[in-house]
């Protein structure tokens, strides 16, 4: 799941049943076996969980994936060895989501720290590039802000970068951001049953979403949800924190953030997506010119489960363009 919007007016795009895949095509098994590490990192006395492809050359660029609201790390784990060939690769969960530690530190700043330090001590070369989707691109660009200097760069993955006159504050409003606890089910089949991407939109490639739906739901035991109000319930759950961004803002400085950060840039849409507006993108464009702003056809707002090759295609061409200009060693 990403960060769900407010209800709007949009159509939403169909899928015929029919035409959803649900069997898994030799790429993706090949994909998910690859070998992998998982690793974690404490930060601000808080775990924080990633996994790690590829070898330990400490020269080899690499680069670290930073999923959206409510998701988790795997969502990117068929998306990093599509890439092994030429990079290491690392994908994390956020604090408070997937197996990292919930915490009360739920500034953008405190976010984009765990980031960034996951970044440089994950082995990902001399100078990591990061790849923020959704609320993952938000934080990611807070990183580059922050970690800049120590950075190839950042690519953003459907997240707009707006004028401050068109600032958007996702958590700002209780009436449309739900803070409430999430639902316990009694058993794994029905919590499964209920996963659902956010915001709301079909996949044709259904048998991503099948694996990633299995890899979001925890177990819960009667007093569980650490630093939460202890659960009267057992039975199954999601792994986020319902809770963890009451309060988190997302500030008016995006604009300049984009303009003056001190690594590379870059932004991929999906072509399909609500969070593809023209007007925005050129923005974008005009603001730093030497920044690339793309967008994947057939790609809607989970650009990396609609077009896996493609979006994998869009970040080598970056990263490859970046490390020829020597933008990723030292």
């Amino acid at each position: 799941m990403a960060f769900e919007k407010p209800a709007t007016t949009e159509p939403v795009i169909t899928i015929p049943a029919e035409d959803i895949i649900h069997h898994q095509p030799e790429w993706f098994r090949d994909a998910i076996a690859a070998p992998k590490e998982q690793r974690s990192l404490t930060v601000n006395g808080a775990k924080v969980n990633y996994y790690r492809w590829g070898n330990d050359d400490p020269d080899r660029p690499g680069l670290l994936f930073v999923h959206g609201n409510g998701a988790h790390a795997l969502w990117f784990s068929f998306i990093a060895p599509l890439l092994t060939q030429s990079y290491n690769v690392a994908a994390m969960d956020l604090p408070g989501m997937g197996d990292s530690d919930w915490t009360e530190q739920n500034s953008r700043e405190s976010f984009a720290t765990t980031i960034g330090e996951v970044a440089l001590a994950a082995n990902l070369g001399p100078k990591p590039v990061i790849v923020g989707h959704s609320f993952g691109g938000f934080v990611t660009h807070i990183a580059a802000k922050l970690y800049g200097e120590r950075l190839g760069g950042v690519i953003l993955c459907d997240f707009r970068v707006c004028p401050p006159e068109k600032a958007m504050d996702w958590f700002s409003d209780e009436r449309q951001f739900a803070y409430k606890t999430t639902r316990v089910y009694p058993t794994f089949e029905e919590a499964l049953a209920r996963f659902r991407l956010a915001p709301l939109q079909p996949c044709a490639n259904g048998f991503i979403v099948d694996y990633i739906g299995q890899l979001s739901i925890r177990s819960i035991a009667r007093g569980d949800n650490p630093g939460r109000r202890p659960s009267g319930e057992e039975g199954f759950t999601w792994k986020f924190d319902p809770l963890g961004y009451r309060g988190l803002v997302m500030g008016r400085d995006h604009g300049k953030i984009w303009q003056t950060m001190s690594c590379k840039g870059a932004a991929i849409f999906g072509l399909e997506s609500k969070d593809y507006d023209p007007e925005t993108l050129a923005y974008m464009r005009k603001a730093a010119p030497e920044k690339p702003v793309m967008t994947i056809a057939g790609a809607q707002h989970h650009i990396m489960l609609d077009q896996p090759h493609a979006f994998a295609s869009a970040v080598h061409a970056i990263m490859a363009g970046w490390d020829a200009q020597g933008a990723l060693k030292r």
